[in-house]
């Protein structure tokens, strides 16, 4: 105790949160300061730079959504914006992925090269977060059926 006030750790939940809303920011900073830097900088693909902005954007406004979500006692209308914002941008991970991965071997010279060296590599890592984020959950409902088949076998 500190004085009046009581002093207590922060759940798990919250540290996640807060790392998670830190992690999107910074990331959706990053997109966006790339995009705007190199917009008229490819003549190859004049949409991945495009692409790059919006990515950042989308990731700002997550972590918005995130930051809301936590402190707000209206979580169902900010679950359905943060759903809405993972629906919009898995349909734009997939329109950049068309317009960066098809121009991967005449890039040279006609895109900048940080700028498309960036599109193209953080494309793979959020299809990597994304592969293990999905295994991670087709484990934990198997994790889960097996639990309560094993429950109900027990108690049926």
């Amino acid at each position: 105790m500190a004085g009046n006030k009581l002093c207590c750790k922060p759940d798990l939940y919250t540290v996640g949160v807060c790392l998670a809303t830190t992690v999107l920011c910074i990331a959706g900073i990053t997109f966006i300061s790339i995009g705007s830097f190199y917009l008229d900088e490819c003549e190859l693909e004049r949409y991945i730079p495009i692409y790059v902005l919006v990515q950042g954007i989308i990731f700002l406004l997550a972590g918005c959504t995130l930051v809301i979500l936590l402190s707000s006692d209206k979580l169902i209308l900010f679950f359905l914006i943060f759903c809405t914002l993972s629906i919009f941008w898995f349909c734009w991970l997939i329109t950049g992925s068309v317009w960066v991965f098809r121009h991967f071997i005449s890039y040279h010279g006609q895109c900048h090269n940080v700028l498309y060296l960036f599109a193209f590599w953080t494309l793979i890592v959020q299809y990597i977060i994304l592969s293990t984020a999905f295994l991670a959950s087709v484990i934990y409902c198997c994790f889960f059926c097996i639990l309560l088949w094993a429950c109900t076998a027990v108690h049926g």
